[in-house]
């Protein structure tokens, strides 16, 4: 006879790396989004646009307006890293904590994703910004924060999922 319950870890871990998966892919929508004081103009930022810079082109001019910022790149990797070490090793405490730590670290970084704006805005562009735009947070760090939080749910209860499916 087969034993029961041989698979169920792997699935809750597979079910974690989904979650990771979907708040990585958060990076791709619009993170930041800015609107005028004065006359009302909106602008964005996608999340891939802070993690890695940005150029403005206007004709043959290229000018810096995003630098590559660590924090927004990590607040979108570690979900998908805590996914991936879900899905890979078994229901360990130090796997748990691990894993989960990930996963809450991520959504952490996901919703303060305004503060490490201003970290990748060059000085030029973050003058201007800061006295005409009002600044708030868009549909992917918000996603992919909540994203990062079932993660870190199923991670941390990934042993007593793995039960209740009994694959």
């Amino acid at each position: 006879m087969a034993k029961k319950g041989k698979y169920g870890i792997y699935i809750a871990g597979g079910i974690a790396l989904l979650f990771g998966i979907l708040a990585f892919c958060m990076m791709f929508l619009d993170a930041v989004t800015y609107t005028g004081k004065a006359f009302g103009s909106e602008f964005s930022f996608t999340g891939s646009q802070l993690a890695f810079g940005d150029k403005l082109e206007e004709g043959s001019i290229e000018v810096e307006t995003l630098k590559f910022n660590i924090m927004t790149l990590l607040g979108f990797a570690l979900p998908l890293i805590g996914g991936v070490l879900a899905l890979l090793f078994k229901n360990g405490l130090i796997t748990k904590i691990v894993t989960t730590a990930c996963f809450v670290v991520g959504a952490v970084f996901l919703f303060s994703t305004t503060g490490f704006t201003a970290i990748s805005l060059t000085q030029d562009v973050k003058d201007v910004i800061t006295l005409a735009y009002d600044e708030k947070l868009a549909v992917g760090p918000i996603l992919g924060g909540i994203f990062a939080i079932l993660g870190a749910v199923v991670c941390f209860f990934k042993g007593t999922i793995a039960k209740k499916i009994g694959c």
